[in-house]
């Protein structure tokens, strides 16, 4: 399948604690693709360094056929993008927050009308559409950051902890847009620490750990490579797999602290740049 997304090789670190330790991820044209691990594990981090909020120190990053250290600015025409923590201008209304991201995106009016109409009926927003922002609550707040990026129709859309605080009616509605998306070989890129919510959603998920990804594909292929069984749950998969994971860990720091490694413990972890 065609790569939209590939990550290899990236290292990030925030002044001596190493973020990500070589990530290597390729998520594929077409498909809701979860990225899962423990807080701190360094999926937010991941995800934007592919958005542009963040630069890496070291690996490289296509999107959509683009480098984006070459070309920083013409992929993110193909992104959509909602953070786990959402601010929105509270002195807006919904609708004129809705035209101002239609309108910063290129979008006609014609286009951005019919898309806020449409967004509004699917996320049951129709009768806030003249509320401010100010008095939505925070599941309201979600879905309203959903449809602003979702309002240029991009080709990629990345979303952390998409589902936080929204109800399962509301819930049950975002996986059936996603699963429209798809339809039409868009791609969903869904970023979360409940597990659930990636079984439920996604076609293929890569588990990190560390800022590594421990291993990547379906749920059959996982309950393979982690000799749990054909009944194994995604939790008991990833359970199994990051306590190998973390096991291996230990081990290299061990390793590397009896060989009194003068790079001492961070070290052992971190790219040259």
């Amino acid at each position: 399948m065609t790569a939209i997304v590939e990550l290899h090789d990236i290292w990030k670190a925030y002044d001596e604690i190493q973020a990500l330790r070589g990530l290597d991820l390729e998520v594929h044209r077409g498909e809701i693709f979860g990225l899962v691990g423990p807080n701190g594990a360094g999926k937010t981090t991941a995800l934007k360094i592919i958005v542009g909020l963040l630069k890496m120190d070291k690996g490289y990053v296509k999107v959509n056929g683009y480098d984006i250290t070459e070309e920083p600015y013409e992929y993110k025409k193909h992104v959509g993008y909602v953070p786990e923590t959402v601010a929105l201008p509270d002195y807006l209304t919904l609708e004129e927050f809705l035209i101002y991201s239609g309108k910063i995106r290129g979008v006609s009016n014609d286009d951005i009308k019919r898309r806020i109409d449409f967004y509004l009926r699917v996320f049951d927003l129709e009768g806030k559409r003249k509320t401010l922002l100010l008095l939505l609550s925070r599941g309201m707040k979600q879905k309203v950051a959903m449809a602003s990026a979702l309002i240029h129709d991009p080709e990629l859309l990345i979303l952390d902890e998409p589902l936080v605080g929204i109800d399962p009616a509301g819930q049950h509605r975002v996986k059936e847009l996603f699963n429209e998306r798809i339809k039409e070989n868009k791609t969903v890129f869904i970023s979360t620490h409940m597990l659930d919510t990636a079984e439920r959603m996604c076609g293929r998920v890569a588990i990190i750990h560390k800022g590594r990804n421990v291993a990547s594909g379906d749920l059959k292929h996982l309950q393979s490579l982690s000799k749990t069984g054909e009944n194994a749950t995604l939790e008991e998969v990833f359970l199994k797999l990051t306590e190998e994971a973390e096991e291996t860990f230990t081990d290299a720091v061990l390793s590397g602290s009896s060989k009194k490694a003068s790079s001492g413990f961070f070290g052992l972890f971190r790219g040259k740049k």
